[in-house]
């Protein structure tokens, strides 16, 4: 198991966990401590939930403590909301652990940029000659930067691009879209705040998103928090994409001219429900909108250049 790929592992635990078999999940957690670099904020994540749930309780706030020592932090809504971490809640120790977590956190944030704006030097800035408008949103687990390259080449194309940064904080490095009325109000200030400092073509505005970011472009857009022209979801993931059915009230409830819908994702990316987003799609043909899925063999969630014409059809399907 050790050697295996990321997903067995965690299927595995997740398992164990399910089935209350906490002692096992505990040693399969503490056996795969530092097998998966990639992973290592989540598995020792796991490693500390475990130790609560079996009793480990010192054991659990000394690797909290390590962490915090090495410059690794933990959102205070993970540590404050996890089932698994509520009998640590009022502990002295845990309590001063969350505390120093909330002040690297925050100390770290001030080197995050709130919104990341890309476009041709000089374009923009001229309302006789406006740019068309595209903000896109990061992945669950990312942050803004990391996600750059994935929107870098409608820049090159002349849009202006608002890459904004969610501030709602899993852990170091990693930030998540998962209180949808927050994200709402983050973005729609970001929104506000591109049209006020830049010429924005209001008519020709589309919303992208990667990941969770896709979902959340596709939510924003049917949830009429936002007036755009259209959509461009790359790997679109998230609770609405695990539950398609979901989608349906949102559709049905729209009113308005319906925004183009371009849906792209990599046959190779096993971290999101491929086949509902071919069920969203036709949900939205159903009703009305206009909407295509564009499929990438071999591509995974990551971004590969593979990606960038694809992206490039899809804001000028969202356009047309």
């Amino acid at each position: 198991m050790a050697n295996g790929p990321f997903e067995d592992f965690q299927e595995h635990i997740q398992q164990l966990y399910q089935r209350q078999e906490y002692n096992q999940a505990y040693e399969l957690a503490e056996k795969n401590a530092g097998v998966y670099p990639e992973q290592t904020p989540l598995v020792n994540y796991w490693r500390v939930c475990m130790a609560v749930r079996v009793g480990k309780q010192t054991e659990a706030l000394q690797l909290l403590s390590n962490l915090l020592n090495s410059g690794f932090w933990y959102g205070e809504t993970l540590l404050r909301k996890s089932p698994s971490l509520q009998p640590l809640q009022g502990h002295p120790r845990f309590e001063q652990l969350v505390e120093k977590n909330r002040e690297q956190q925050a100390k770290d944030q001030e080197g995050l940029f709130p919104l990341i704006t890309l476009r041709a030097r000089g374009d923009c800035q001229d309302d006789e000659h406006p740019c068309p408008l595209l903000v896109a949103l990061h992945g669950n687990g990312a942050t803004a930067q990391s996600s750059v390259d994935f929107w870098k080449p409608a820049a090159s194309a002349g849009w202006l691009v608002g890459i904004p940064q969610s501030s709602q904080a899993m852990w170091k490095d990693a930030y998540v879209w998962s209180d949808l009325e927050a994200a709402r109000t983050e973005i729609e200030q970001h929104f506000s705040l591109l049209s006020r400092q830049y010429a924005v073509d209001a008519v020709h505005t589309v919303l992208a998103g990667h990941s969770m970011g896709g979902e959340l472009a596709i939510w924003l857009a049917l949830s009429g928090a936002l007036e755009v022209r259209g959509v461009v979801a790359v790997g679109a993931g998230g609770p609405f994409m695990d539950n398609p059915e979901d989608w349906y009230e949102l559709i049905q409830a729209f009113s308005g001219p319906p925004p183009r819908m371009y849906l792209i994702y990599g046959e190779a990316d096993q971290t999101i429900p491929r086949q509902n987003i071919h069920v969203l799609a036709d949900m939205l043909y159903k009703a009305g909108f206009a909407c295509e899925v564009e499929n990438l063999p071999g591509v995974g969630r990551e971004y590969d250049p593979a990606y960038v014409a694809p992206f490039l059809r899809g804001l000028k399907f969202a356009l047309e």
